[in-house]
């Protein structure tokens, strides 16, 4: 399954339908991580699934209903969708991970700090008070508001991560 993955979009929805009319096949989901939840009203009738996370710049009555984070179980894996600003991402990834530990999430989508992000933890390293059982990995896609998004390809056996950029013509 291929997943498109946006962030902070501040107001750059014309930016989300430009990534998303260039990709080669139709995603099976589009997961937005924060920071400009009115812009996903571009993607509403594209069909295709949208989970949404709410950020540290999306807050009023309009957005009480959107959590902060959600897990998303598909192919084998735990996917934690999250923006990042309760876990001080900006500071290190330590508390997102051992967050994640405790969620049983083996990968973790975030935002906040709009720069292209892909990291492995290998299994068998001590994050907090867990041991990670398996490879742990932690994708930021940039901030599509800057023209950065991000892929997921996910198979029971595979996650190949991609970071794409919006170039001016």
């Amino acid at each position: 399954m291929e997943l498109l993955i946006f962030s902070d979009s501040h107001g750059g929805a014309y930016q989300m339908e430009q990534a998303l009319s260039r990709q080669v096949t139709r995603p099976g989901a589009i997961c937005f991580l924060g920071d400009g939840l009115r812009d996903t009203e571009v993607l509403d009738d594209r069909g295709v699934l949208l989970w949404t996370v709410r950020g540290n710049c999306d807050y009023g009555p309009l957005f009480e209903d959107t959590p902060t984070e959600r897990t998303v179980d598909l192919l084998g894996h735990r996917i934690l969708l999250t923006h990042g600003h309760r876990f001080f991402v900006k500071s290190g990834y330590g508390a997102l991970l051992s967050h994640a530990m405790e969620l049983g999430a083996d990968i973790v989508l975030f935002g906040h700090t709009h720069a292209p992000i892909s990291l492995c933890v290998e299994a068998g390293e001590r994050i907090g008070n867990f041991v990670t059982e398996r490879e742990t990995y932690l994708f930021n896609p940039g901030s599509i508001g800057q023209g950065f998004f991000g892929t997921l390809h996910l198979t029971e056996n595979a996650v190949l991560f991609s970071h794409g950029t919006l170039m001016n013509s």
